[in-house]
C-alpha cells in the first residue's frame, strides 16, 4: 500500500489551474490497494447501517444518498487518509494556509446531484476530495464542474441564476445538462478530484456509486471565519442521518486526546469537540 504520509507537490500549472478553475483532478492519487481497502471499510460500514438501494430510484429527486463517517477505530484506512501527511499537504497547498479535517464519510449516492455549490459564504477557505470507488463517466455519474465559478462574484451570480431556473421536482438531468455549461471529470478507481466548495457542481446520470471524501478547512483567523469554519465542519452533526453513532463517531478519537494533531487543537479551539457534539452523526 503507498504510503499516506509521503507529500506530493504540486507543480505550479496544477496550482495555477485550480485557483483559475476551482477544481483538480489528479489520477492515480491512491494505489490499488488502498483502494481495495477503503471501499472495504465504506461498503461494510454503508451496508451494517442502511437498507441500502439495489436499484436506482424510479422517481429522480436530486438528493437521494447514504452518507456515514467514517472515522471510528474500526476504519483505520480512513483515518489514516484523513490524517495523514499526503491530503493534509495536498490541502496546504491548495489553500495556501494551515488546514484541518472535516472528517471523512463513505457515500452511496442511488440518484443525481442537481447544480449546487456547498458554502456560499467568503469568510470560508475549505477544498473538498472525492475519490469515486468504481469508474464514472459523464453519463454515469461523474462530477461536472462550471470553471471558475469558486470566485465569489460568479458564484454568487450563479446563485441567483439558480433561483430564476430551479430544477424541477422531479429532478429533470437532461434539462440540468443542458442548461449549465459544466465540465464532466470522467475518473477511474485511485483518481481524486478536489474542489473549491464554492464552486457550482453537479452528478448527472449516475446512480449506486459509491464515493469516499473529505474536506479540508483553513485554520481561521477572524471571528467571522472562525465562526464559518465551525459551521461548515460540524454541519454534518445537525443533519441528523440515522446511524449507530457510537459504532461511527463523527470525529477520531485520536482527535479528542491531549495528545493530539496539531491540526486538532485548532479544532478543539473552535469549540468542535464538546461533549454535547463529538460522536452525533449528520
Amino acid at each position: 500500500m503507498r504510503s499516506v504520509d509521503a507529500m506530493d507537490q504540486l507543480d505550479q500549472r496544477a496550482l495555477d489551474f485550480f485557483r483559475e478553475f476551482g477544481f483538480l483532478k489528479l489520477p492515480g492519487f491512491l494505489d490499488a490497494d488502498t483502494v481495495t481497502a477503503l471501499e472495504a471499510e465504506v461498503r461494510s460500514g454503508l451496508g451494517r447501517s442502511y437498507q441500502l438501494p439495489t436499484d436506482k430510484p424510479s422517481v429522480v429527486t436530486g438528493y437521494e444518498g447514504y452518507y456515514l463517517p467514517l472515522m471510528a477505530e474500526g476504519n483505520p484506512v480512513s483515518r489514516a487518509l484523513t490524517s495523514g501527511d499526503r491530503l493534509l499537504s495536498l490541502g496546504r497547498q491548495l489553500l495556501g494556509a494551515p488546514v484541518m479535517p472535516k472528517p471523512a464519510k463513505g457515500i452511496l449516492y442511488s440518484d443525481a446531484s442537481g447544480w449546487h455549490r456547498d458554502a456560499a459564504g467568503p469568510d470560508l477557505s475549505a477544498v473538498k476530495v472525492a475519490a469515486y470507488l468504481s469508474p464514472v463517466t459523464a453519463e454515469s455519474g461523474a462530477l461536472r464542474f462550471v470553471p471558475g465559478s469558486h470566485e465569489q462574484g460568479f458564484s454568487d451570480r450563479l446563485a441567483r441564476f439558480r433561483d430564476a431556473h430551479p430544477e424541477g421536482s422531479p429532478l429533470d438531468e437532461d434539462a440540468e445538462a443542458a442548461l449549465w455549461p459544466g465540465v464532466p471529470v470522467p475518473t477511474e478507481p485511485g483518481d481524486i478530484v478536489v474542489f473549491d466548495v464554492h464552486i457550482w457542481h453537479a452528478a448527472l446520470f449516475g446512480s449506486l456509486r459509491a464515493q469516499w471524501s473529505v474536506s479540508y478547512v483553513a485554520v481561521p483567523e477572524t471571528e467571522a471565519q472562525r465562526a464559518a469554519a465551525r459551521d461548515y465542519i460540524d454541519l454534518f452533526l445537525r443533519v441528523g442521518h440515522r446511524y449507530d453513532r457510537s459504532a461511527f463517531p463523527y470525529y477520531d478519537p485520536d482527535w479528542l486526546v491531549e495528545d493530539r494533531p496539531d491540526f486538532a487543537h485548532a479544532m478543539a479551539d473552535l469549540g468542535l469537540f464538546d461533549a454535547d457534539r463529538a460522536g452525533a452523526g449528520e
